[in-house]
């Protein structure tokens, strides 16, 4: 660790703590010093870029279909979690500008560009890093604006080659799953100059995710996130007592 203390994520926001990927979650995770946000967007029918993990709003809201079949106006009428409403980037971007930094997770193909303009019409070029599982988005990415950082995901266990990602993808952020994590592979990612997030899931008690913090930790993870990233705070603190 070499004494750098583990940043903390937050995945959807404070998910655990108000409806996933609303401003309440945004606002909870800022409220527990959360460094970088995780978020996820899709387009609806109409166009505009909205916050949802799903294709559909089933699991998280009141209604019924999938976001591109629903226009800005229907989505705004649902409640997530029975309380909040469906906020768009733009909303997002403003909300969270000069107080948190936000990893964007693009789950549509060909939005790209979208994605990038509202960055840019925010001012938030340099605190947004765009993550996606389509390589070609993250290298549209890198053509429209260079200077937003782009990720890379390894959520499965497996050979990882750092220096021909970066070479082929030009990203700056590598995010791993704890049973993808290796120590020598995360050695070399940091060596290639990538910058390490770890997700953990929501369903361990304290000590189980306090055991894998350390275990990543000590690896050389430079930041970690969930859904309660209070205990991630927590756990930062005592690492970095511990150590």
């Amino acid at each position: 660790m070499s004494g750098r203390k583990v940043l903390v994520g937050a995945h959807r926001g404070a998910m655990c703590h108000a409806p996933e990927n609303t401003l309440a979650a945004f606002e909870k995770a800022i409220g527990f010093g959360t460094y970088r946000i995780e978020l996820d967007v899709r387009r609806s029918k109409d166009g505009h870029i909205v916050l949802m993990h799903d294709a559909t709003v089933d699991r998280m809201t009141d209604g019924k279909g999938r976001v591109a079949d629903l226009t800005l106006a229907e989505l705004k009428r649902l409640k997530v979690g029975g309380s909040e409403t469906i906020p768009t980037l733009a909303e997002v971007l403003s909300f969270v500008k000069g107080r948190c930094r936000l990893l964007v997770e693009i789950k549509d193909d060909g939005i790209a560009d979208d994605v990038v303009r509202l960055i840019e019409q925010a001012g938030m070029v340099d605190a947004c890093t765009v993550s996606c599982f389509n390589e070609d988005t993250l290298r549209r990415v890198k053509a429209l604006n260079s200077r937003i950082a782009t990720a890379y995901f390894h959520l499965k266990p497996g050979p990882l080659n750092p220096e021909d990602i970066v070479a082929r993808l030009g990203v700056s952020l590598l995010i791993v799953w704890p049973k993808a994590a290796v120590a020598e592979q995360i050695a070399a990612a940091k060596r290639a100059g990538l910058h390490v997030r770890c997700g953990f899931a929501d369903d361990m008690t304290y000590e189980q995710t306090y055991e894998l913090f350390r275990r990543m930790a000590e690896m050389g993870v430079d930041e970690m996130a969930c859904g309660r990233p209070d205990w991630i705070a927590r756990m930062a603190n005592e690492h970095d007592k511990d150590s």
